[in-house]
């Protein structure tokens, strides 16, 4: 009888717990809420981030607070929030260039895609925009490719940092076109982009919202989209494809990370909040007005999403044979 009524005791008292766990979750947050941005400020990763941070903060009534940790081409940042406790309130917003680029040129990762993280949701894609430092003799696709040819070795490009998507697109394109350009890494695209400005690099690949400043005060030239489609942000700009090179097409995109382990209704919450902005009035608006489109992935759909462009980006890298070592 008497481990009958302790067996009881226990029971009630599991019971007890596990609701009051579940209820802990789903008043989440209680607390302030972090989200790692792997870049410095100034650029589209940036930028989105905060547009959401902003909005859940007045939906959730909670400080959510983006803390920007560059370095490593993203992995400092990305692999900070890897190792974080998994309870909501340390997240990951990055664009694809830790998530699939990075890893594929990079095997020795301190962080696995995709088993270190809950895919919690993405908000918009983006192409790339080849950009040129607007003093060169240069309007169009055609002469970017005379004038690097008649140039071999002197041309120079700057990236968000080596292994990233701004590294790999422009040297992918310069093994497909024959090209001999230089690269030059920066910790992200904000620098990499005022390098260009200033004349300090010739060229640069980098999301419409960084670069477009540049493009409008007439220091940098854009003369084509790595994107499907024209941005609305360049409707003049042509695609790649639209040149001739389809093999050279390609859509990054920004979302939302969790630890792997977070639970799952903290994890849905997350995925709601980010949905909720994204289908606000006027945000699909505002997100074409900075050269993105809305996208709105979650969950395995995410992740399988991350996993083929990682794959994608595995077979460019051997494409031009390149490798980052160390960790």
């Amino acid at each position: 009888m008497i481990l009958n009524k302790i067996g009881l005791a226990l029971a009630v008292v599991t019971s007890t717990l596990s609701g009051y766990a579940y209820a802990q979750g789903t008043d989440y947050p209680t607390q302030n809420v972090r989200i790692i941005v792997p870049f410095t400020p100034g650029g589209g990763t940036d930028l989105t981030a905060r547009i959401v941070a902003d909005a859940l903060s007045k939906a959730w009534g909670q400080s959510i607070v983006v803390e920007n940790r560059p370095g490593a081409a993203s992995q400092i940042g990305i692999d900070y929030v890897a190792k974080a406790k998994p309870d909501g309130y340390t997240l990951l917003w990055s664009s694809a260039d830790g998530i699939s680029v990075l890893p594929a040129v990079k095997p020795k990762m301190p962080y696995k895609i995709p088993e270190s993280f809950e895919f919690v949701s993405t908000f918009s894609s983006f192409p790339l925009i080849l950009g040129v430092y607007s003093k060169l003799p240069i309007t169009n696709m055609k002469e970017f490719i005379d004038y690097a040819k008649a140039n071999p070795g002197k041309m120079h490009y700057s990236s968000s940092g080596a292994g990233g998507g701004g590294h790999l697109q422009p040297a992918y394109m310069a093994k497909e076109l024959g090209l001999d350009v230089k690269h030059v890494p920066y910790d992200s695209a904000a620098p990499a982009t005022v390098a260009v400005a200033g004349g300090h690099a010739e060229f640069t690949d980098v999301a419409p919202s960084t670069v477009s400043p540049y493009i409008k005060d007439g220091t940098i030239r854009a003369i084509a989209t790595s994107g499907r489609n024209r941005t609305i942000l360049f409707p003049d700009v042509p695609t790649v494809s639209e040149l001739g090179y389809p093999d050279l097409t390609e859509d990054f995109f920004y979302g939302m990370y969790a630890p792997a382990g977070t639970p799952a209704e903290i994890v849905a919450k997350l995925r709601d909040g980010v949905q909720s902005v994204l289908k606000s009035p006027g945000m699909a608006e505002r997100l074409r007005a900075l050269g993105l489109e809305p996208l709105g992935l979650t969950g395995e759909e995410f992740k399988a999403f991350a996993v083929a462009d990682l794959n994608r980006w595995t077979k460019i890298a051997k494409a031009i044979d390149f490798q980052l070592s160390g960790q």
